[in-house]
């Protein structure tokens, strides 16, 4: 029995050191690991033997949407890839691009992915169609860029007002938060950019918001809201609070630079 017991523990003990291996193998290879399975496959193209990889959270929509990039040679993940990217609608008369953060050429910590965002201003369709124009240099091979196209699909969705004001500046307002409104009391986000041209579109770093939620089927609105403050590089962030399900309205009346920018309605119904 004594015997018996002596190997029992030889073997579990040789188990565990097998499985302490494997998990410590794992950590070390954790650069070449594809992306987590939950994220959606935009597409890709192969250019000097370089492939880049495009991933969004959903299909794409109406208004903010993270771009996640993978750059690999071979199976092997690039490291620190530079990027020139540009969000692109193409359309019978013209074509114009929309807000957009160019991905960081350091990987992220959730994805291992180099990550961005791009706000689009309208769907594809009948008026145009959208895709994304990548460039990335590959510092491990200096002088070496990888150019291609990636067409992409976005769906309608009412998250965007663009406008002009008086003085026929034009500028693109999205609601960002909340994604799934609840009962009680929600993160409000919002962004604010102008359009001074096609294919720029700088951050408004000043506006002043006036905020309040609206139920037009019960004529209320509701208390301990907080207007949207500037949080950096054009977004906005404040506080809704919604009473009970239904209906609602959010009212923004915005001033830019002492002027009057209207006032601009979002709807929605949970």
């Amino acid at each position: 029995m004594k015997y018996t017991i002596n190997k029992l523990y030889i073997v579990n003990f040789l188990a565990f050191a097998m499985l302490t291996i494997a998990g410590c193998s794992d950590s070390n290879s954790v650069d070449n690991e594809t992306p987590e399975p939950d994220l959606y496959n935009l597409g890709e193209f192969t250019d000097n033997g370089i492939t880049v990889t495009a991933y969004a959270n959903a299909p794409l929509q109406v208004g903010y949407n993270e771009i996640f990039l993978d750059v690999q040679q071979n199976g092997d993940r690039m490291q620190n890839t530079q990027f020139r990217f540009v969000p692109m609608m193409h359309m019978e008369a013209h074509s114009h691009a929309s807000p957009f953060e160019i991905p960081g050429s350091t990987r992220d910590n959730t994805h291992n992915l180099h990550a961005g965002w791009v706000i689009f201003t309208m769907p594809s369709g009948m008026m145009g169609s959208w895709e994304l124009q990548i460039t990335a240099e590959i510092p491990s091979n200096p002088g070496i860029e990888v150019t291609g196209i990636i067409p992409i699909d976005v769906e309608a969705s009412n998250r965007v007002k663009t406008f002009m004001t008086e003085n026929q500046s034009r500028y693109v307002l999205t609601w960002i938060e909340p994604t799934t409104p609840q009962v009680g009391l929600n993160n409000l986000i919002i962004s604010l950019h102008k359009r001074e041209s096609m294919m720029s579109f700088p951050p408004v770093l000043n506006a002043v918001f006036d905020f309040e939620p609206w139920m037009p089927s019960m004529d209320h609105g509701s208390s301990n809201n907080v207007h949207p403050i500037h949080n950096g590089n054009g977004f906005y962030t404040g506080k809704v609070n919604f009473n009970m399900t239904g209906d609602w309205e959010l009212r923004f009346q915005i001033e830019i630079e002492g002027h009057d920018a209207g006032s601009h309605i979002f709807e929605l119904d949970f």
